[in-house]
């Protein structure tokens, strides 16, 4: 798994993440989204899921964590291009609706 990161101008942080987020590898998901709401002037973070492949419930929780941090410093935290089979995970536990980019 690789997670990389970038920022643009208005204050949007976009992470992309490539691979498989289970257990072994959450912790540089989770790391990087905490980067992402911790940073200053950021106002939206976007983390693109096009390269997932695969996402257990360690990496639900991440991004809900992350949601929570980001709501708690008034950053929108958002996910972007799930795989088919990621999107329906995050629709069967409720995630998708609080956390698709529009």
């Amino acid at each position: 798994m690789n997670v990389t990161s970038g920022r643009t101008s208005a204050g949007v942080i976009h992470i992309w993440v490539y691979g498989e987020i289970d257990m072994a590898t959450v912790d540089d998901v989770q790391q990087a989204v905490n980067e992402a709401v911790s940073a200053d002037g950021v106002r939206d973070v976007v983390v693109d899921l096009a390269e997932v492949t695969f996402c257990d419930s360690s990496g639900l929780a991440a991004f809900d964590e992350g949601y929570c941090a980001a709501a708690s410093r008034g950053i929108r935290l958002r996910i972007a291009n799930p795989q088919p089979g990621v999107r329906r995970i995050l629709e069967i536990v409720g995630l998708w609706d609080t956390l698709k980019a529009q």
